[in-house]
């Protein structure tokens, strides 16, 4: 626990650090906000499956020690995909 005025500085920096991220998906005027749904959607599973090798079966909450019947396959509902085509017309713009 910290007292008032550290609580105020730890959440200054933090707001400084994401606004000065010119990387930060969430910031202004970086996605619309069709892609923003589709970005938030995805979890550290569909990476997960996405980005390794032989995977093809994964739990929805990586971080907790999976039962079989937490286990679900990858291209499942439940470990939802993000759907490209809200970026074409980026690609479009790219290409001029």
């Amino acid at each position: 626990m910290v007292g008032p005025t550290m609580r105020c500085i730890i959440r200054e920096q933090f707001v400084r650090t994401r606004m000065a991220d010119r990387y930060f998906y969430d910031l202004p005027n970086i996605f619309n906000e069709y892609q923003l749904t589709e970005i938030r959607k995805v979890t550290l599973a569909r990476i997960f499956c996405d980005n390794s090798n032989n995977v093809t079966m994964m739990q929805e909450k990586v971080f907790l020690i999976p039962t079989m019947a937490d286990l679900q396959l990858c291209n499942s509902q439940l470990i939802p995909k993000i759907n490209i085509n809200h970026w074409s017309e980026m690609v479009d713009t790219f290409q001029k």
